[in-house]
């Protein structure tokens, strides 16, 4: 039957026109070829030599539509290399903004389509993210290239599995999902995965972690994995792409002078541009005159002008790249333990690749020079946030905010005073204590205040144990370390006036609720809460607050808390760090700190800083460092709360004196401070008194 309907075909070819059959068989061969594309692996060549013959950038996405131009991004010429190499599994890119790394990305992924397909996995900060990727970036370069045309699959028909953030080829697909949905994060196993821009995604998704550690787990087991991730940096020691960056080699690109011969990385300290002598100033750039700006050798002064900068980058690359650097003149600064030759590195990482180094047709300083004297004008206008952007997006470098603070752990270990724990000092007259909950153990901070706000720790520490559980013997351990009489170095003893534990947590609250009404009864000589920090606190809410009155009978909604009987009081988390922070620093009452406690308090403490925020636009908030634990400023700010519970904030000397007489007078006639239900009282009348009555 076969060879029956050959001859036919065949017969009924020989009878078409020469110039009709010789198109049928071009038609015929390029198809085959196609089919042959398919399914016959290719061979694989460095990605900087199959970009020039395989990927065609479109018109509507480039000013230099056409093949594309490796000689245009030398800068990319070593990333390619670590794109390429199956011996480092996570690559990173600290950039600038627009200089070309989401165009190479979707080139990469093409080539891996048609090279060595697999899965590809990219996470992006919102999945609306990862369909503009798909709609202006992917979809247009595979449709503009011919050879990738009948490799990847563009359609969006659902019967082929498509999907507008889903592309398939033979032998694998891309993936694009956002970062603010566990199950995109952790639903897909993939051999390669790509994060873009990682500082807008999400760092605590559905209570289960940082989104890009959970994208992590679905490369781990995967044999010749790899892991790109890419952006511009935002504020310095809460960026990932800068943490990321850290992990590695972190290379840069010295540039070499044409006139000297010596080298060093871009940076924006060596340009320069002519100002007018007399005339208008304009009303942003002033006297500037951004069209004069040049860039100048650190060495010898040489000017660089644009056409001069961008060929000294190139032929930088070139003589590097022609003497068997692999990298093209990218250099690693990060060398010790764990970093031998390049083939041996598992991780490659690249920074400090600003806009300097942008060699694309069309670009200019004075292009970066109008933006800077833009955000200048902004600055000056008291609005930072253009000079932010012009640090991320134009240099690729973190912001450091210039009006924070940065509290030093080193410096305050250091200050630490030789003192016992667990012993208050003379002029302490009031003990507090802060509790933060985790599901596997309890963190705790004991502190003394004393006259004028002044305080002293007394403990820094945790118990291990399953605090989800209400009958735990962790919650026993903590019943002796903080209802237990401390020693008082002047008074014999002091027991707590306040205790603040954390029930934010859902998984553990109800533990904690049982702890508090328990606790509450028993130790009726101590003030214990239940706390929280306030969702919609940014830095208006008081530290201290009384806990709304619940009408159970007309409530809309009755909380876990309300069923436990607990009041929950709700701290004012952004004013408590940031006079936390000015005693730390010294600026305010002084807090001091025992170098008897454990030694991982002063990274604690220290693990946040004060910075611009996505989230609130045009608002400074309190975030944790990447990488960093912040249990301990959590304890410090519920002890805080505690004290300002018991009205230490607003005491006069008469009041410290009525509280230093009292001390006195229980030591003099050893009064137990706390009293419990344990020991049999006699019944007296009780006259009713308002919740608010209990904190004086």
């Amino acid at each position: 039957m076969g060879s029956r309907s050959t001859e036919i075909h065949c017969s009924e070819m020989s009878k078409l026109p020469s110039e009709l059959l010789a198109v049928t068989r071009s038609n015929l061969q390029k198809l085959i070829l196609e089919v042959r594309e398919q399914w016959v692996p290719q061979p694989d060549q460095p990605l900087i030599e199959w970009l020039p013959d395989n990927i065609r950038l479109p018109a509507e996405d480039s000013d230099s539509a056409g093949y594309y131009k490796v000689e245009s991004v030398p800068y990319f010429w070593g990333i390619m290399h670590a794109l390429d190499s199956e011996l480092c599994w996570l690559v990173v890119m600290q950039k600038a903004a627009q200089i070309g790394w989401t165009v190479l990305l979707a080139a990469w992924i093409c080539k891996v389509a048609k090279v060595d397909p697999s899965r590809i996995l990219a996470l992006f900060p919102k999945e609306e993210k990862g369909r503009k990727f798909m709609d202006e970036k992917f979809v247009p370069m595979v449709q503009a290239s011919p050879s990738m045309r009948g490799v990847i699959d563009t359609s969006t028909s659902r019967s082929s599995g498509n999907r507008t953030t889903v592309k398939k080829w033979p032998g694998g697909e891309l993936t694009c999902v956002g970062s603010n949905s566990v199950s995109n994060v952790k639903s897909t196993t993939s051999r390669r995965g790509i994060v873009e821009e990682p500082d807008d995604t999400n760092r605590d998704i559905g209570d289960q972690g940082d989104s890009i550690r959970l994208f992590r787990e679905r490369l781990k087991r995967m044999r010749k994995k790899k892991l790109v991730v890419g952006g511009t940096p935002s504020v310095a020691d809460l960026s990932q792409v800068e943490h990321y960056t850290k992990l590695g080699t972190m290379r840069v690109l010295p540039v070499t002078c044409h006139d000297c011969g010596e080298s060093h990385v871009l940076d924006w300290e060596y340009v320069s541009w002519d100002e007018k002598e007399q005339g208008t100033a304009h009303p942003v750039f002033g006297l500037a005159l951004p069209d004069t700006a040049v860039y100048s050798c650190p060495h010898c002064g040489s000017v660089w002008s644009d056409y001069r900068r961008q060929r000294n980058i190139l032929e930088t690359c070139e003589a590097a790249r022609d003497a068997g650097d692999p990298f093209c003149g990218w250099i690693k600064q990060q060398v010790g333990e764990g970093y031998g030759p390049y083939d041996e590195e598992p991780i490659e990482t690249f920074m400090e690749l600003s806009e300097l180094y942008v060699c694309m047709p069309g670009t200019s300083l004075a292009d970066v020079v109008r933006d800077y004297l833009e955000a200048e004008h902004e600055a000056e206008a008291g609005d930072e946030s253009a000079r932010i952007v012009f640090q991320n997006s134009k240099l690729g470098r973190p912001y450091q905010y210039a009006a924070n603070q940065i509290l030093d752990s080193d410096k305050l270990r250091e200050a630490a005073e030789d003192r016992p724990e667990l012993v208050c000092p003379a002029e302490g007259l009031m003990v507090t204590i802060g509790i933060d909950v985790q599901h596997d153990r309890l963190a705790i901070i004991v502190r003394a205040f004393g006259r004028n706000e002044e305080s002293w720790q007394m403990y820094w520490g945790e118990i291990d144990g399953d605090t989800v559980d209400k009958n735990d013997p962790c919650w026993t351990a903590l019943d002796k370390l903080v209802f237990q009489t401390f020693e008082h170095e002047r008074f014999g003893g002091i027991n707590a006036a306040a205790i603040g534990i954390d029930c934010s947590d859902g998984q553990t609250s109800n533990a904690v609720y049982h702890w508090v009404r328990t606790r509450s009864k028993k130790y009726r000589g101590t003030l214990v809460m239940a706390v929280k920090g306030d969702s919609n606190d940014q830095g208006t809410k008081e530290i201290f607050s009384l806990p709304k009155q619940v009408d159970r009978a007309n409530a809309k909604r009755v909380t876990k808390a309300d069923k436990f009987g607990v009041k929950v009081y709700m701290v004012g988390t952004h004013k408590a760090k940031d006079l936390i922070s000015r005693r730390l620093l010294g600026t305010s009452a002084y807090m001091h700190s025992c170098k008897e406690v454990r030694q991982d308090y002063w990274e604690q403490v220290t693990a946040e800083v004060k910075a611009p925020s996505k989230k609130h636009r045009g608002k400074l908030v309190w975030q944790v460092r990447t990488g960093r634990r912040n249990e301990g400023t959590d304890c410090e700010v519920y002890a805080l709360h505690a004290a300002h519970a018991r009205g230490m904030h607003k005491h006069n000397e008469a009041k410290w004196s009525e509280i230093e007489g009292k001390l006195g007078q229980r030591t003099l006639f050893s009064e137990p401070a706390n009293q419990t239900n344990d020991k049999p009282k006699t019944k007296k009348p009780r006259q009713s008194r308002p919740v608010g009555s209990l904190l004086n």
